[in-house]
């Protein structure tokens, strides 16, 4: 089956554009009546919001080694790096991969303070081995996780990001991926993202001053 994500893909673009309004328009929201704050500042290709405002969802998965995996149970001594995403993906995907590595690489010792996780969002055909094998040639510390695709959605949608199940139309496999790269605490918040196509020499740029204010 061929890889046409066009119309998924433009579906996705068009949430995410109201999912960063959603975002904007929270934070300039006050305290009073019930509505919650959240702060937004951007430096660059990241935007850091508040960590009350984008929780860890509560669903547990398993990684490619069958071990359980959940958001709230991130390690506590290094942030994360998440991001959702699938192994046939043609060209964000990987290139997401390739540039969260060399990124790391850039920054020496400091690569320590950070786990890489990717979500699969076609877990049928992201099978532990395929995913494993893919996550390997970028680097073998990262982990891949799998879990109910629905739930999957879910757990994007709830840190503001958007993906849709995979579709089949006529002969053709619909996926997504999502558009930015989340950074998580220790409590599995999101306290901030990389925009989509951040190069590596940006995010390189960040990472370190994000490890000294979090952990």
């Amino acid at each position: 089956m061929s890889e046409r994500r066009g119309g998924a893909r433009r579906r996705a673009i068009a949430v995410a554009a109201v999912a960063a309004a959603a975002v904007l328009a929270l934070a300039g929201c006050g305290g009073s009546g019930g509505q919650q704050e959240m702060s937004q500042q951007r430096t660059g290709p990241f935007m850091e919001v508040s960590a009350s405002a984008m929780p860890a969802p509560p669903y547990e998965f398993s990684t490619t080694r069958g071990e359980p995996w959940a958001f709230g149970d991130v390690a506590r001594d290094r942030l994360t790096l998440l991001y959702f995403g699938y192994t046939s993906c043609p060209d964000v995907c990987p290139t997401t991969m390739a540039d969260v590595n060399a990124a790391l690489q850039r920054i020496g010792g400091t690569a320590e303070d950070f786990d890489v996780v990717m979500v699969s969002t076609d877990p049928r055909r992201d099978t532990d081995e395929q995913l494993r094998g893919w996550l390997d040639s970028f680097n073998p510390r990262f982990t891949g996780v799998r879990g109910p695709i629905d739930e999957v959605v879910a757990a994007a949608e709830a840190y503001g990001i958007p993906v849709e199940a995979p579709k089949e139309s006529e002969g053709d496999y619909l996926v997504t991926h999502g558009g930015r790269l989340a950074v998580l605490n220790g409590d599995g918040a999101a306290v901030g993202f990389f925009d989509e196509g951040t190069s590596a020499k940006a995010m390189s740029e960040e990472l370190p001053g994000l490890a000294e204010k979090w952990l």
